[in-house]
């Protein structure tokens, strides 16, 4: 992997975690429920991924593998994830979905270390340590967060914490198959995150909120970060990724304080600044060690 694909790599993966830094902006603006929330963007991600991936020729050849039995388990931890992570918006702080999301490598590690057999760094039960301590400050003072939905927060907290194993047993789960596109089996999950929203959504609900800011996350932010994020991959190490997604638990927060004035209390700050920390220096650990 040569500088000049390492640099198209960094940018594509710039480009894709910048775009999803206001998704949870546009969830909170949508002001829609649960149900009807997984229905419109689980259906809109899902068909345009999978027209993404019926556009390119590799992906094409390989569809088949989608529904192998890896495939489906990648569909089912997507769709579970997604579930977690939307009603854990609705109910908690945008600031602690996103700081617990933010460790979803540390759980890929541990699945790592389970399913592919590899060994986990001290640096990665240091780094799962030092993010539980974050994360702790946070969610233990959470119902100071102003602007914030009043829900249960040890249940977000739950909801955050479950999506980030889903992410990190989906990143392993390709890493085990890297023929299966990634892209489509995730459209596959989006439609079935759509159907499990149209099993409970009501007809008084159904259109209520605000369409056009659910249709900006579910046709545009989704889709396209996520196919970007998964293309840089191809020109730029795993760890460069990680470290450019930590833009979303930067910028996610601070959109939705801007815009509809959702800020966390200075204990938040404080927790989530240790858990940023902590994963900056676990990502940056690969790059020192390559130049000693």
């Amino acid at each position: 992997m040569n500088i000049k694909e390492s640099r198209k790599g960094i940018l594509i993966a710039f480009f894709g975690a910048l775009l999803i830094t206001p998704d949870t902006l546009f969830m909170r603006l949508s002001e829609m429920d649960v149900w009807s929330m997984l229905l419109w963007r689980g259906m809109q991600m899902g068909i345009v991924l999978i027209c993404i991936t019926l556009c390119m020729k590799e992906y094409r050849k390989n569809f088949h593998l989608i529904f192998s039995k890896t495939g489906i388990y990648i569909i089912l931890s997507q769709a579970l994830g997604s579930v977690s992570f939307t009603y854990g918006i609705v109910i908690s702080s945008v600031t602690v979905i996103l700081l617990c999301i933010a460790t979803s490598p540390l759980f890929a590690s541990f699945f790592s270390y389970f399913l592919l057999k590899e060994k986990i760094n001290k640096s990665t039960i240091y780094a799962s340590l030092f993010t539980i301590l974050g994360v702790s400050i946070s969610v233990l003072d959470s119902h100071n967060a102003i602007n914030a939905p009043q829900g249960n927060y040890f249940l977000g907290l739950f909801c955050g914490l479950f999506t980030a194993a889903a992410l990190g047993l989906n990143f392993v789960l390709l890493r085990s198959k890297p023929k299966i596109p990634a892209i489509g089996a995730t459209g596959f999950g989006g439609l079935l995150v759509g159907i499990i929203g149209i099993l409970f959504v009501t007809k008084k609900t159904l259109l209520a909120g605000d369409l056009i800011a659910i249709s900006i996350s579910g046709m545009i932010i989704l889709p396209f970060s996520f196919a970007a994020l998964t293309y840089s991959t191809r020109f730029t190490q795993a760890a460069n990724v990680s470290l450019l997604m930590l833009l979303e638990t930067i910028l996610g927060p601070i959109w939705v304080w801007i815009f509809i004035k959702e800020s966390p209390s200075n204990q938040m700050i404080l927790g989530g600044m240790i858990v940023i920390i902590t994963l900056l220096l676990y990502f940056l650990e690969p790059f020192k060690l390559r130049k000693s």
